[in-house]
């Protein structure tokens, strides 16, 4: 009963340390691979971004005069910055939308291409801070990642089959957590690294061709601006 009674002390402890540990270490630094300095950046009046970890996204719709060879060229240069073609819409033979991704550090360059290829007619450029996003997943993995091993050393000293059954359901639940906030950071560094860009590009309507009239086309005009004007009430 006194080694049961032990059992279940430790692993109350070990729950009280993990809270602990959380609490402690809110506001760490950022590290990683994805928590690297980000110095993406549209206009210049918006100074640095140094140690803030930002996601930028731009929305585009762009008049150009000859849609297919655009797109084409538009696709292949993103391609050439490390891009690549997310998605892509047609809408007949007006317009194509597409959705591009490329690196943070191509993305100034990635608008002034977008921006080359037409006339724009609606731009939208936005960097989204997830900094503190990101801190707060970071630590609350690591603490889960400690939680993790903790149990497991319990589990393997455990003897009674009621402590192992809570150990592992306890494991479960912790190695859920961690699975989901592990996915969180892959899509939060992806997010960070590559830039979203979307561009609908719309054909351009040619000009209307000036009207010529020949002679008789002149009298006619000629005789309908009479009419008109002989008709006129003139108060």
């Amino acid at each position: 009963m006194n080694t049961s009674f032990c059992r279940w002390g430790a692993i109350a402890l070990t729950v009280c340390l993990s809270l602990l540990m959380g609490c402690s270490s809110r506001g760490g630094d950022v590290g990683g691979a994805g928590a690297e300095p980000v110095s993406a950046g549209y206009a210049p009046t918006q100074g640095k971004t140094s140690g803030r970890l930002l996601v930028w996204t731009a929305d585009f719709s762009v008049e150009v005069a000859d849609l297919a060879k655009s797109a084409e060229q538009l696709s292949a240069r993103m391609i050439a910055l490390g891009g690549y073609v997310e998605e892509k819409s047609d809408y007949g033979s007006q317009s194509q939308s597409f959705v591009y991704r490329v690196p943070k550090d191509a993305f100034n360059e990635a608008l002034g291409d977008v921006e080359r290829s037409g006339t724009v007619q609606r731009r939208h450029v936005k960097g989204e801070d997830v900094t503190e996003q990101y801190v707060d997943v970071e630590t609350r993995l690591k603490n889960n990642l400690a939680l993790r091993d903790r149990f497991r050393e319990l589990l393997a000293k455990a003897k009674d089959v009621k402590d192992i059954l809570l150990i592992e359901a306890e494991l479960n639940r912790i190695q859920s957590e961690i699975d989901s906030m592990e996915a969180r950071m892959r899509i939060l560094k992806d997010q960070i690294q590559m830039s979203t860009i979307r561009v609908a590009l719309q054909q351009q309507e040619p000009p209307k061709p000036a009207t010529i009239y020949g002679p008789l086309g002149y009298l006619y005009k000629g005789a309908e601006w009479f009419v008109v004007k002989l008709f006129v009430i003139r108060e």
